[in-house]
């Protein structure tokens, strides 16, 4: 289990002022989530201005194993990132997992980063399944990794939006696939696929958690991922410190922000998961929302994508 913070702001900012408040708190979270940190940014110099289309750049990346709180390489980190897009993840490490760098958020694939928080149960077979499907080859061992292979077999099948990988349900198809694997393997859902996805230009947000593997010593919401939209920011941050004016993303939906314009758009759920939810071409559903006034669902009481009509 994991915590993330991803923000998308109005013009390059360092990311203390971009989220001033909230980055201090999300910081102190490392006292349990103790084990690496991860630092992802997206340097301002390329890109038409106010554009959601910028040339492509490669993220500046940072990563350590120690606690995040106690680190001088994690405050060197947070005071260089500088950019319209920007997130953070600070990691607690599932049993049997090595503290190494390759296992440490965020992962990076050109110019794509990718956090998770949450876990699922593995096993050669599991790993040999996915692999087969023709996605990035992991390099490290956590389940993370896994879950980026399928969205990246899955990104290669879908058609593209605008030009672009459409990773909002990239995600989704690659969560719906692993979840019909892990019950047919273990006879459960994955405890949590909740992640953020950026690009150049956009961050994406998905949110999925089994409410009964959630932690027994941690609130009910501990799963929930919450998003805040501002007149020159849009946050998306996990739970543990005061949200106020924030909106828990909904199970089972993909939330993408788009740099330059903070446009706001959600896709919904799936509905009922199978190998197949929808064939490769589909014209997904797409949302658009206030981008100043987000009106979320209370996630810790909906139904999980997997138990839908």
């Amino acid at each position: 289990m994991c915590r993330l913070l991803g923000v998308v702001s109005r013009g390059a900012l360092p990311l203390p002022e971009a989220v001033p408040d909230e980055l201090p708190l999300f910081t102190a979270l490392s006292e349990r989530h103790k084990d690496g940190w991860g630092v992802a940014s997206y340097p301002a110099g390329s890109g038409a201005d106010g554009g959601d289309d910028p040339a492509p750049m490669l993220p500046l990346l940072r990563r350590g194993t120690d606690t995040a709180l106690a680190s001088n390489d994690y405050g060197d980190a947070v005071a260089e990132a500088r950019g319209e897009v920007i997130v953070v993840h600070l990691r607690r490490a599932s049993v049997g997992l090595a503290l190494t760098p390759e296992n440490t958020h965020p992962f990076v694939e050109g110019e794509m980063t990718f956090s998770h928080n949450g876990q699922f149960d593995l096993s050669d077979e599991l790993r040999e399944r996915i692999l087969a499907r023709g996605g990035r080859t992991p390099l490290g061992t956590t389940d993370s990794e896994l879950f980026l292979a399928l969205i990246t077999a899955w990104a290669g099948e879908l058609p593209p939006r605008e030009g672009q990988t459409d990773w909002a349900p990239a995600i989704q198809h690659a969560a719906a696939e692993l979840t019909a694997l892990t019950t047919e393997l273990f006879g459960r859902p994955p405890e949590s696929l909740n992640c953020l996805l950026t690009t150049p230009g956009t961050l994406v947000a998905f949110a999925q958690h089994d409410p009964p593997q959630a932690p027994a010593d941690q609130p009910a919401e501990v799963y929930d991922l919450r998003w805040r939209a501002d007149h020159d920011r849009v946050l998306v941050s996990s739970t543990g410190y005061p949200q106020a004016g924030f909106a828990t993303l909904t199970q089972g939906a993909a939330l993408t922000v788009h740099r330059g314009s903070l446009r706001v758009e959600e896709n919904p759920p799936l509905g009922r998961w199978t190998r197949r939810t929808e064939r490769p071409g589909a014209t997904p559903r797409v949302r658009p929302l206030d981008r100043v006034g987000p009106s979320g669902s209370d996630s810790s009481s909906a139904r999980p994508p997997w138990e839908a009509p």
